[in-house]
């Protein structure tokens, strides 16, 4: 099964991403190490919005690699998740036509929140407020998605998350190894 985490910066991805790997035994692919491993660059950066490592080009190309590395781990029968923004029509329609039945899922927090992890965030993801704010006026809603409030506690979210996947045909879900 491979899940694709979406949403805005500071919507709460990786943490959803986090639960499917460390509760579940997902194999994590992020977009924010996948880009910073193509650049070499390990350090946060602060770049424009869409400039530099952030551009069109590099951001299909990022894209490219995790669905690369996905295609390897389901061959290999393990679960993915794949987190990611995910803003644009084109870049979920790459992943479903190069990875055939995936489940999307969009993490949703209150503006008020999301301002405070921008503000807060230590890791390797190079987004801030302002960031948030360009990527809201360009982003393209995707129509019938499963949304997830990462406003929630982790046992609240870990639980939501069992229920979604066993619908989605995870009956047993796997352990993390």
């Amino acid at each position: 099964m491979i899940v694709v985490i979406m949403g805005l910066s500071g919507s709460g991805k990786s943490f959803v991403a986090r639960i499917l790997h460390e509760e579940f035994g997902f194999e994590w692919i992020r977009s924010d190490a996948i880009r910073k491993e193509l650049a070499g660059v390990y350090e946060r950066i602060k770049v424009g919005f869409g400039e530099g490592i952030y551009s069109e080009d590099w951001t299909k190309r990022v894209y490219e690699e995790m669905i690369n590395r996905a295609k390897v781990l389901k061959d290999a029968g393990r679960h993915v998740v794949i987190d990611a923004t995910f803003l644009k029509k084109w870049q979920r329609d790459m992943v479903k036509e190069q990875l055939g039945d995936v489940l999307f899922l969009m993490t949703v927090a209150d503006e008020e929140e999301i301002k405070k992890r921008l503000s807060q965030r230590e890791d390797i993801s190079d987004a801030d407020w302002n960031i948030y704010l360009r990527q809201k006026e360009v982003f393209e809603p995707p129509e019938d998605i499963t949304t997830i409030n990462t406003q929630k506690d982790r046992e609240e979210i870990k639980a939501e998350l069992r229920k979604v996947l066993q619908r989605y045909g995870l009956e047993d879900s796997p352990k993390p190894y």
